[in-house]
């Protein structure tokens, strides 16, 4: 109980973080959204500060580690999509919060991000955390190229930064999208990172690809 009750706190501040900001929302609205009192809250929480931070931790950080790090068996493109569709399910988690859910979902999550970065504190761990997103992908494209599932000539490092900066623009550039974020996200993936991938990959690779996956998912 004592668990779901912390659970309950962490997601029900989110929704009120997402709709009012850090700054908007008291301990008191809290109180009255989650039905708890001020002790039940003080028991899993010292402050506002702590509940945002747990938030912020499970809706955002996770999003940003690695969904699984026993995955390098599997064709880098495959890779790269499982770590786009947990971004995607994180905007599909923030449209649906709440009796209402929220309109604007991607908008809504990079507006809670960015009112986030104003604490020193917070902004400094996002940087690491986005850092280390960076870095496991340029792992990711070394790999491949080690393994010749890359045909083109370019350094890991280019061909990362190509790969963030299309699965980024996505989403920043369609932030105005009223609803159906994660499914928008998804079939834009398949119409541009996906190709991209594919025009990368050698011919060999990308016969193997399915394949892979498949036994992977299984």
């Amino acid at each position: 109980m004592a668990k779901k009750g912390k659970e309950k706190i962490i997601s029900t501040s989110f929704q009120l973080f997402l709709k009012d900001g850090y700054n908007g929302v008291r301990i008191k609205n809290i109180m009255d959204a989650t039905q708890l009192s001020k002790g039940a809250i003080y028991h899993h929480f010292e402050s506002k500060h702590a509940i945002y931070m747990a938030a912020l931790e499970e809706y955002f950080f996770k999003m940003l580690h690695s969904i699984s790090t026993e995955d390098d068996d599997l064709h880098f493109a495959n890779r790269i999509k499982l770590r786009y569709e947990l971004m995607a399910n994180t905007i599909a988690t923030v449209e649906q919060m709440g009796k209402q859910g929220n309109t604007y979902p991607i908008r809504t999550f990079f507006m809670f991000q960015l009112e986030s970065e104003k604490d020193e504190d917070i902004r400094n761990k996002i940087k690491k955390a986005i850092e280390a997103y960076r870095k496991e992908t340029i792992s990711i494209v070394q790999l491949a190229i080690d393994r010749k599932e890359i045909k083109v000539k370019m350094s890991a490092d280019i061909i990362a930064f190509q790969i963030i900066s299309m699965v980024e623009g996505l989403a920043i550039h369609h932030s105005t999208l009223e609803k159906d974020g994660a499914s928008f996200l998804n079939n834009k993936y398949e119409e541009v990172i996906q190709p991209y991938l594919q025009l990368i990959s050698t011919k060999e690779a990308t016969k193997a690809k399915l394949k892979s996956f498949t036994k992977h998912q299984g």
